[in-house]
C-alpha cells in the first residue's frame, strides 16, 4: 500500500503543470556571488552571505567563542559588555572578524595580512586596512542577516543624532 501511495505521489508531482520548475545550477551559483552591502564607513562591498555554518564546519570558530556564536545564531541578542569578555575571547573574536571579512567579501577582494617579512601589494586591500566597524558589521550580517542590520543602522543613527553638524567645542583644549 505504501508503494502505491509513493508511486501516486511521484506521478502526480511529475505530471502536474502547477509544479514549479527546479532552479538551474547557474542561478544557485549566481546567488553565491554576493550582494552589494553598504558598510558603516560609507563604502560598498560585494559580500556573500555564506552563513556561520561554513566557519563552524571548517573549524574556524575558536572554542572560546562557541557559546557566543551559538547565542548569535539562535537569534538571541548578544548583550555583551567589555568586562564580560576575556582577553583570549577578544583576540579570537578579532581574528574571526578578519576571517569572515576575507572569506565573505567578494569585491573588492580582501586579503589576509601578509606574514612577517612578506611585501604588501600596494594595489591590494588587506584585512587590517578595513575599518573595524565594517568588519563587525559584515560579521553581524553573515550571522544575523538583514533584520539585525536594520536595527544596527537605527541604533547607530540614534547615537549620533544629537551631534550637530559642524558643532564646535567651547573652551580651550587642555
Amino acid at each position: 500500500m505504501a508503494t502505491q501511495q509513493t508511486s501516486k505521489a511521484t506521478s502526480s508531482a511529475t505530471s502536474s503543470s502547477a509544479t514549479p520548475k527546479p532552479t538551474p545550477a547557474t542561478q544557485w551559483k549566481k546567488s553565491g556571488q554576493g550582494v552589494a552591502l553598504d558598510v558603516p564607513s560609507g563604502n560598498t562591498a560585494l559580500v556573500r552571505n555564506v552563513g556561520m555554518q561554513v566557519f563552524l564546519t571548517r573549524g574556524l570558530v575558536p572554542n572560546s567563542l562557541m557559546p557566543l556564536v551559538r547565542k548569535a545564531m539562535s537569534g538571541k541578542e548578544l548583550d555583551l559588555k567589555v568586562d564580560d569578555i576575556t582577553e583570549d575571547q577578544l583576540t579570537d573574536m578579532l581574528a574571526l572578524f578578519d576571517a569572515v571579512t576575507v572569506y565573505c567579501v567578494v569585491e573588492p577582494a580582501v586579503l589576509p595580512v601578509p606574514a612577517d617579512g612578506e611585501e604588501r601589494d600596494s594595489t591590494a586591500l588587506y584585512v587590517d586596512e578595513v575599518d573595524f566597524d565594517d568588519k563587525q558589521f559584515i560579521f553581524q550580517w553573515v550571522v544575523g542577516g538583514t533584520k539585525d542590520l536594520e536595527k544596527f543602522r537605527a541604533e547607530q543613527a540614534a547615537s549620533v543624532e544629537s551631534v550637530r553638524r559642524g558643532a564646535t567645542v567651547a573652551g580651550k583644549a587642555e
